[in-house]
């Protein structure tokens, strides 16, 4: 009895209902990556400066114990903005395959852009941690040593910064070059790269968590916003 077989024309428009399938996945997958980000950094934030009454630097270190103090509260909103960094480096990663897609060739910027994610999404995570440190070790630590823990978290800002100013940047190349992103997106997302990159000149230690304007510290957070705003964009493209 003879068996019917699959021609090359249904093949073709099985293979194109797959892929487009893929596709799909993968959009929703980097939308979901991009805007976890900036909802769990808020959240995290929520806590922090909420229920925690996060202390400004400048306070002495027994309000910084007394901060510590308040363990679980502290732990949660850590906790809350080591998912946030996660979730960043998970979306660079999703990233990382449409521009290297679109980039074509040796994918140079593209393997840039994932390398300055990952070097920002480090510090995202070894920012929170010395909060966390701190709140669990509480019961050990002298006023003296909560005030160390707690400055420690905020190092981390400028080369958090710094890797950020790479992700942006790179990403921000491969759209001008490409129709990854409208021009006007794409030459936002370099003036935001370049910004990042301003050191903090005249900044003191106790304005850390007010930096300048002119300072890339102070458009740190709109990274998380722009990672969204990417995501939701790239959402919405349609592929040539």
């Amino acid at each position: 009895m003879a068996t019917a077989t699959q021609g090359p024309d249904v093949r073709k428009v099985a293979t194109k209902e797959g892929g487009t399938a893929g596709l799909h996945g993968e959009r929703l997958e980097l939308l979901l990556a991009g805007v976890a980000p900036l909802l769990l950094g808020l959240a995290g934030l929520i806590v922090l400066e909420g229920p925690a009454d996060r202390p400004e630097l400048n306070q002495s270190p027994a309000v910084i114990l007394s901060y510590f103090g308040k363990q679980d509260t502290v732990i949660l909103g850590s906790f809350l903005l080591t998912l946030a960094a996660l979730a960043f480096i998970w979306f660079a990663g999703s990233l990382r395959a449409v521009l290297r897609r679109k980039e074509g060739g040796e994918g140079r910027l593209s393997a840039i852009a994932f390398g300055g994610a990952v070097v920002a999404g480090v510090f995202m995570l070894a920012m929170p941690a010395a909060n966390l440190v701190g709140a669990l070790l509480v019961e050990q630590l002298s006023a003296t040593q909560a005030q160390t823990f707690y400055f420690l978290g905020d190092v981390f800002l400028y080369p958090a910064a710094m890797g950020a100013a790479v992700f942006v940047g790179a990403t921000a190349l491969v759209a001008l070059r490409t129709t990854l992103l409208p021009r006007w997106a794409a030459w936002l997302s370099l003036a935001l790269g370049v910004w990042l990159v301003i050191p903090p000149l005249g900044q003191g230690v106790d304005a850390l968590e007010n930096p300048a304007p002119w300072s890339g510290l102070a458009v740190l957070p709109f990274v998380l916003v722009w990672t969204a705003l990417i995501a939701v964009g790239l959402m919405r493209a349609t592929d040539e």
